[in-house]
């Protein structure tokens, strides 16, 4: 890397394109060039410039959006981890709009650099430190936290868990199992039992539950669990399964008055063992003065995960009474003495829970029945479903929600009260006219015009709560809708994001259900050796994976995405965003028009569906495409508009800068942050519906977006950062960068310096220098017109040959065993740099993770045409 006219440049560029970076950064406040730059429309693409408060209308994109350190992520094992701690193996959580559940897959958190964040505070007292343009799920769909106002009502889950803590005992003792469970422990690696293992917590709630409703026979061979929900038989059979030992679901009528009951059942004398040694009684329920002392050596969240299985089973089911009174949670158990419920309450206690224990109703021979209640009011009951809950009840779970919404709406109107009649007697007491105070003041806090009047002339002390039954529950299953209260700036920190490939998109933090990043290229479950046993047999396969990609999928100009499935109904249809294009009514129709039609679609040039296969032989399908339409008339129409021209006219080429304290600047940022969702959509669309026709299911997503402009903290200072074909590398994040259609393509990672020597210090430099930075692809060396000549495009007559033959380009792909679908001789890779040469220019700015070996390549045919540089 060196520098030339202030300008970061990595590897070697012809003087046209660096004139044009130069021109760039007279108005920018810092610039950079990657390695694979070369000449582009105004801005060299492979060039990076940033500026203070204005964007250049030469970035079509989205931000990667981010949450702040620290910001706790839920997961499906009653623990909740700071973000930059989660890592691939962790259970993360997310809602996909009817259930909330573990995601699949994910690769963990990746680090995103320092950047401006806000902190969002709801009603509830929930948190969140997010950058401005992080997707938060509201009543209205996905809403960046940068556009939420007061009073907004955001998707929030009651069950947040507890803080993950390490066990301090490692193992434990289950004594000497019989030969053969010794041998089935072992080889499920249940001998020893460590407290470390991923699986731990999912025995923790299955020990939970069978000490409540379940049952260890005398024999040593069944376990045994109960319920009347198939919901719940579900969640029992699943952390059987996890454990190692499936679960053989029975049904069974036992009255005719009750529901049928549902019976999961292992037959195992392992299985019996490991959990009797635990602690679990077996046959009928005897329980020892101080049952399983080990449990209270181990930190409050692997408690509480005993305690949610026993809950779930054992605790009644969360409710409110018609005149709004939340009743306490109450556990009754019958038996001979008091040792189960003192044992359960001793459990509640050691988590900040207090309890009273009473008899209830008459003894029976040497029986009675004890009932345990968690005291504290309603709030005691909500922590209780935030902090434990019922991993094994979704029913309950939903009621806990029903309740909470409840309870925290009605703390609202309480503060609303309080706040109003403080404001009304102080404006009183100064001397304003009643009548003025009591309109103003019920109309600022949301409250009865009677209440203020009562408020001023009433002494009757603090207000008592509102009747339960004027509040109803907002919730959709386990999730609440709750206000935001504060929406501020909250200066800048290192901030991160969990990558997920679950269909939902989301994960939890803090509760409070947010979005997650894309991705382009997928990691499937099939390798190379899955096509077929020979070499011969894995080629005809890709033959007809590869006729089955191009004859499915819509590329080229124009075109529509005539899939029975196509995503026309997509969310982003929606977004009020719409209502910013400057245009006509019939024009903006006519646009989203187009943008339905093509969403999906691949386009020209040098976009591309591939199938590679990595280092190991797995399978990946990569995509290479934009905004399509929708980006290009957006990018023209303020081009022309910062011009001083009108909406769709021809404006000249050079360099708009807009500023976001204009509305012209606003309307543009919020209109680019669409047209990034767009691409978002359609590449994940394409790349997924790759994935479907070849039968496999995805593993890993990596996705980068180039054209963009970011909001960004460097050296300091916000700044937006344009990245026109270039892509982010921050320390820890990936990428995935393509190279032309017969080479190589890699999936890179921002490389961590760490130390303090020379060397980590030379890379930070760089890193620094290039904006965090990196290449886009491979570059091109010659112009489509210099590659392929210039031809008559109505005729197809060439009126100039081109440096490249088909002879050469089909050679080309035959020695790399490139099986190729279109793609004309401006795309050959005789056109372009090889790409490690071009990362190897990057210095040790980026670290190469994984090089994927093109197998198939499908593009646009030689003669479609599209003008949608994105």
């Amino acid at each position: 890397m060196r520098h030339i006219d202030n300008i970061a440049v990595f590897g070697e560029h012809e003087p046209g394109t660096l004139a044009q970076m130069r021109d760039v950064a007279r108005h920018a406040a810092a610039s950079a060039l990657m390695a694979d730059a070369h000449h582009g429309y105004v801005m060299p693409v492979g060039g990076v410039a940033a500026y203070h408060e204005q964007v250049s209308v030469m970035g079509v994109g989205v931000d990667i959006a981010c949450l702040a350190a620290g910001t706790p992520v839920v997961g499906a094992d009653g623990r909740c981890r700071a973000i930059e701690t989660v890592c691939g193996r962790d259970p993360v959580t997310c809602w996909d709009g009817t259930h909330v559940r573990p995601v699949s897959p994910h690769v963990g958190a990746v680090a995103r650099g320092h950047r401006a964040v806000l902190r969002l505070v709801l009603s509830n007292g929930r948190e969140l430190t997010a950058t401005d343009d992080h997707a938060i799920m509201t009543r209205d769909g996905w809403r960046e936290a940068g556009t939420l106002r007061v009073g907004d009502r955001v998707a929030c889950v009651v069950h947040v868990g507890l803080p993950d803590e390490a066990p301090a005992t490692t193992v434990l003792d289950v004594g000497t199992p019989p030969p053969h469970a010794a041998r089935m422990l072992r080889e499920r690696g249940w001998l020893p039992v460590r407290t470390d293992d991923a699986r731990f917590p999912a025995l923790l709630r299955l020990l939970g539950y069978v000490c409540g409703d379940g049952h260890l026979t005398r024999d040593g061979k069944f376990v045994s669990a109960y319920t009347t929900s198939e919901e719940d038989g579900a969640a029992l059979a699943a952390d059987f399964a996890a454990i190692g030992f499936p679960a053989t679901i029975y049904r069974r009528q036992r009255r005719r008055e009750h529901r049928p009951e549902v019976h999961a059942r292992v037959a195992s004398t392992a299985l019996h063992h490991l959990l009797a040694s635990l602690g679990a009684p077996v046959g009928k329920k005897a329980w020892p003065a101080r049952p399983m002392p080990w449990l209270s050596d181990l930190p409050a969240w692997a408690r509480a995960q005993f305690l949610s299985g026993f809950a779930s089973a054992e605790m009644m089911t969360p409710r409110l009474h018609a005149n709004g009174v939340v009743p306490n949670l109450q556990v009754k158990q019958a038996g001979s003495d008091r040792h189960a419920i003192e044992f359960i309450a001793a459990l509640l206690d050691s988590l900040g829970f207090p309890t009273s224990v009473a008899i209830s109703g008459p003894m029976r021979a040497d029986r009675c029945t004890w009932v345990l209640q968690i005291l504290g009011g309603q709030d005691a009951q909500v922590r209780f479903a935030t902090e434990v809950g019922f991993c094994h009840a979704p029913a309950k779970r939903r009621a806990a929600a029903r309740v909470a919404s409840v309870v925290w709406e009605r703390d609202v109107l309480v503060r609303a009260r309080e706040a109003a009649k403080a404001e009304a007697r102080a404006r009183h007491a100064r001397g304003e006219h009643w009548r003025d105070v009591v309109r103003d003041v019920a109309a600022r806090h949301d409250v009865a015009e009677g209440f203020v009047y009562h408020a001023i002339y009433d002494r009757r002390g603090p207000s008592r709560r509102t009747p339960g039954a004027a509040v109803e529950p907002d919730v959709t299953g386990e999730v609440c809708w709750v206000r935001v209260t504060g929406v501020e700036p909250h200066g800048s920190c290192d901030v991160f994001d969990v990558v997920t490939g679950d269909p939902a998109h989301s994960f939890l933090a803090s509760g409070i259900v947010v979005h997650n990043c894309g991705n382009a290229a997928i990691r499937t479950n099939h390798t190379l050796a899955s096509l077929g046993d020979t070499p011969e047999r894995q080629r005809r396969t890709l033959e007809g994976l590869a006729d089955e990609i191009a004859g499915s999928m819509s590329f080229g100009m124009g075109r529509r995405n005539r899939a029975d499935d196509a995503p026309t109904d997509d969310p982003l249809f929606d977004d009020p965003a719409w209502r910013e294009v400057p245009g006509s009514k019939k024009e903006v129709a006519a646009l989203k028009t187009k943008a339905r039609q093509q969403l999906g679609t691949i386009g020209g040039g040098n976009h591309y569906v591939d199938v590679f296969a990595d280092e190991t032989g797995a399978l990946w399908v990569g995509v290479h495409f934009g905004s399509r339409g929708l980006g290009h008339t957006i990018a023209m129409g303020f081009n022309a508009l910062g011009q001083g021209k009108r909406w769709g006219e021809r404006a000249g080429e050079q360099e708009t800068l807009l500023s976001l304290r204009t509305s012209m600047g606003e309307d543009y940022w919020t209109l680019m942050h669409l047209a990034g969702r767009y691409a978002y959509a359609g590449r994940e669309w394409v790349a997924r519906k790759v994935v479907e026709l070849m039968g496999a299911r995805e593993l890993e997503l990596v996705h980068n977006h180039h054209n963009f402009a970011w909001k960004e903290v460097h050296g300091g200072e916000e700044l937006l950062v344009v990245r026109k074909g270039a892509t982010p590398a921050f320390p820890g994040q990936l990428g995935f960068v393509g190279g032309s259609m017969g080479d190589d393509a890699v999936i890179i990672r921002g490389a961590t310096p760490t130390g303090s020597g020379a060397a980590a210090d030379t890379v930070r430099d760089a890193q620094r220098a290039a904006l965090h930075s990196t290449v886009h692809g491979a570059g091109r060396v010659l112009s489509r017109t210099a590659a392929a000549g210039k031809r008559d495009r109505k005729t197809g007559r060439i009126l100039k040959p081109g440096a490249v033959t088909q002879e050469m380009m089909d050679g080309w792909m035959r020695e790399r065993g490139v099986i190729l679908r279109g793609g004309g001789l401006d795309e050959s890779p005789h056109a372009y740099r090889r790409l490690p040469d071009v990362l190897a220019a990057q210095g040790s700015t980026i670290e190469i993770v994984h090089t994927l070996h093109p197998l198939i390549v499908v593009m646009a045919g030689a003669d479609e045409f599209d003008p949608y540089k994105d």
